[in-house]
């Protein structure tokens, strides 16, 4: 066999052969280059914006430490830096124990915490400054830009990073508790800089008229104000914006992913401007009977609202989860162990006692099935196109190759109010809706082909002949659609399942239950 040489390569010449009118075997097309990133390249380029954010971070942060060390001197300085990180501490752990079932990124958290500190006050200081040069203001008389220029630009100013990371992390922002949680990070580093300020201004002051102790008492005493009895004031005024955000990036519909942030940002500049106006013009009584009959409850109502919040994003993950036990996709024992904060838990407690490996594992499986979960849920609000059900897939498969490293403990006696949340009927009620783009979705989940688990919805699962009741769990097992070990031989496309010993009834997975 010859090859023929010249012409260009997307027509290759016919293959010279030894008789005429013999055809020999098709000419080797050439492999074509598509758009594809040099290896390395989109690691260096997330490199390069990693670093100009911290470059564009460490001058803000130079400059309004700066200003602020300007105004207030060296030693009121030290002393608002000091205390201004008791309530930051504080706060910040709370918004991370809100954020258990999907914690969100670090370097996101460090991000959103850092735009409040040094980009949020650094603009705040500059506008609100200038307002009240315009209103002949000063910072010890008038009150007008305080309550009418501050709350706008500053909420504006907090708000808009959770927007930013609401559009940047659009596949992962999952809704209100995301934005709460961002609200908290950037309202508590707004905060921060704002109590230097303050704690550092009030100690210059009472120091050069009545010396150090003077100085120490007056910081301490507002100390008690900001950072014990109201260190929740920014966070909580920000969360109304995220509450809006979080709506909007859950919803359909135009009209409410429009005006769900507005409202929610009116109203976070409502409450901050009534807390302004208390503070600057209802005197101290005034002030107090706001604190405690309007700020309190309003904290407290938030507080509940937030916990509220998680405790559906966890029913949400089970009744998604359960979308795929029905269909044959998962185990419906693992649920529990994802969807309630106790199985969560009891999982990773088990694993540890394996080594750092199998506690790594666990965690690694509760990741992909939360992601799992809310993905699922973005596919019934039609929020995502069809191109997401690659991503479903591959999180499925990803779910399974994990398995097999995850030591399960035994069955806990609390996962039995789970399945309340799984869907009673054979069918989940969007089947047939259609996507945004027009695409049609099924009602179970479709792969490449047209491929389903065998025999459809589980064997012995909701919904199927002789299947479990409402309440209960299949027997327990470790195994697959119909009971098997894997997905059937040629399946295109699929890994297999699980190797390695099964538990028996009882404990579940390839380690053995807890004695």
């Amino acid at each position: 066999m010859s090859y023929p040489s010249g012409g260009p390569a997307d027509a290759p010449q016919p293959v010279a052969t030894g008789s005429a009118g013999a055809s020999g075997p098709p000419y080797p097309q050439p492999n074509r280059l598509g758009p594809h990133p040099v290896p390395g390249q989109r690691r260096n380029q997330g490199l390069l914006i990693g670093i100009g954010i911290v470059v564009v971070f460490a001058i803000a942060g130079l400059l309004i430490f700066g200003i602020v060390a300007k105004s207030v001197g060296a030693s009121g300085f030290m002393w608002g830096i000091g205390l201004a990180f008791v309530p930051m501490i504080l706060i910040i752990a709370l918004y991370l124990w809100l954020d258990r079932y999907e914690p969100e990124p670090l370097k996101y958290i460090v991000f959103a915490l850092c735009w409040g500190a040094f980009i949020a006050t650094l603009a705040a200081i500059f506008i609100n400054t200038r307002a009240a040069d315009l209103l002949h203001e000063t910072a010890s008389g008038g009150s007008r830009a305080a309550v009418f220029v501050a709350p706008p630009v500053e909420e504006f100013a907090k708000g808009a990073v959770i927007l930013l990371l609401a559009l940047v992390r659009r596949k992962e922002f999952d809704g209100i508790i995301d934005s709460l949680v961002y609200a908290g990070m950037v309202g508590v580093g707004f905060a921060f800089t704002e109590n230097i300020l303050y704690f550092g201004r009030i100690f210059d002051q009472l120091s050069e008229e009545g010396g150090n102790a003077a100085g120490v008492r007056g910081v301490i005493g507002l100390f008690i104000l900001r950072g014990l009895a109201s260190p929740f004031a920014h966070p909580l005024f920000t969360s109304f914006t995220a509450i809006g955000i979080g709506i909007a990036v859950r919803h359909r519909s135009t009209a409410v992913r429009f005006l769900a942030p507005v409202v929610g940002y009116l109203a976070a500049v409502l409450m901050h401007g009534l807390w302004n106006g208390g503070a600057s013009w209802a005197g101290g009584g005034g002030f107090l009977t706001m604190y405690f009959f309007l700020m309190v409850p309003l904290f407290f109502g938030m507080v509940v609202f937030a916990l509220v919040m998680r405790s559906r994003e966890g029913q949400m993950i089970a009744s998604r989860l359960y979308d795929y036990v029905r269909f044959g996709w998962l185990n419906g024992q693992d649920v529990p162990l994802i969807a309630t904060l106790r199985g969560r838990k009891a999982l990773r407690q088990n694993a540890k006692r394996y080594g750092p490996q199998a506690e790594a594992a666990a965690k690694a499986f509760q990741h992909t099935a939360t992601e799992l979960a809310y993905l699922r849920d973005k596919i019934v609000r039609q929020v995502v196109g069809a191109d997401e059900l690659q991503t479903e897939k591959r999180l499925l498969d990803e779910l399974r190759e994990r398995r097999p490293s995850v030591p399960f403990p035994p069955m806990p006696a609390f996962a039995t109010a789970v399945p309340q949340f799984a869907p009673a009927g054979p069918v989940p009620p969007y089947a047939g809706a259609q996507y945004p783009n027009g695409a049609q979705y099924p009602g179970a989940p479709q792969y490449p082909g047209g491929q389903q688990p065998p025999g459809g919805p589980q064997a012995g699962g909701p919904g199927a002949p002789g299947g479990y009741p409402p309440g209960g769990y299949p027997d327990g097992q470790a195994g697959y659609p119909s009971g098997q070990p894997g997905y059937p031989a040629g399946r295109p496309g699929y890994s297999p399942g699980p190797t390695g010993p099964q538990a028996p009834p009882g404990g579940y997975g390839p380690y053995p239950p807890s004695q």
